[in-house]
């Protein structure tokens, strides 16, 4: 193996072995690894905004980000918190427009970052990697749907339950203030004050600071598939 894909192949062991890009395969990885490079990025600082001209795909390796869209005039709302392993950024690129949607760390992240012009040359030598990033935004699509079809269909305290297990880590903790968890989840203040004491007194949750913890996995379950 030559040395920069030993470095490639190392840099790949440094980015959660979950989500679309290990999913791919491994030789499609090792153009990613080869073609971007890791980078911090501060608490509330910006990945992209809307309206920006896309330069770049972005990989979360640790951290929180937070998906805002614009709902009128320069009004956002933050609608999903992605965890590690989580891609974005490929879409407004491929199709050649500005960026509709805002990105930015929750908490500082790690973020691997590819570079637009090395996206294209990788298309333009590897056709065959186009079905790679067209899994990536049938996956983002997906997931935006998903979240769409819960707001309209499931009672809030469904709603919340679904959004906790989602953004839980392998230990059950969700890290986010209460704040930040009402607003992810669509709710008022009453809604999520309601939602919230309700499954602590159910016993599936407990809080603590800075966030929850999921006590008892199977009983958020039954409150997520609340109609």
């Amino acid at each position: 193996m030559e040395q920069s894909e030993k470095k490639s192949a190392g840099l790949l062991h440094t980015l959660p072995a979950e989500g679309w890009l290990a999913q791919q395969p491994v030789e499609f990885q090792i153009r990613i690894a080869q073609a971007g490079r890791l980078t911090i990025v501060p608490r509330g600082g910006l990945l992209y905004a809307v309206g920006d001209v896309p330069n770049a795909i972005y990989g979360l390796g640790q951290g929180l980000l937070d998906i805002s869209i614009p709902i009128g005039g320069d009004e956002e709302v933050t609608v999903y918190r992605a965890g590690p392993g989580f891609w974005i950024g490929d879409s407004a690129l491929l199709a050649e427009t500005t960026r509709s949607i805002t990105v930015s760390a929750a908490v500082e992240s790690r973020v691997f970052r590819v570079p637009i012009n090395a996206v294209r040359r990788a298309l333009a030598e590897h056709p065959e990697d186009w079905i790679c990033f067209f899994r990536l935004n049938h996956a983002n699509a997906i997931l935006a749907v998903s979240i769409l079809a819960e707001v309209l269909s499931l009672p809030p305290r469904a709603r919340f339950a679904r959004m906790l297990l989602r953004q839980a880590g392998p230990d059950g903790s969700v890290q986010a203030t209460q704040e930040d968890l009402g607003r992810l989840a669509g709710m008022s203040r009453a809604a999520f004050r309601r939602a919230l004491s309700a499954l602590i007194e159910a016993g599936a949750l407990r809080t603590h600071y800075g966030g929850v913890q999921i006590v008892d996995r199977t009983a958020l379950q039954r409150a997520a598939e609340e109609r």
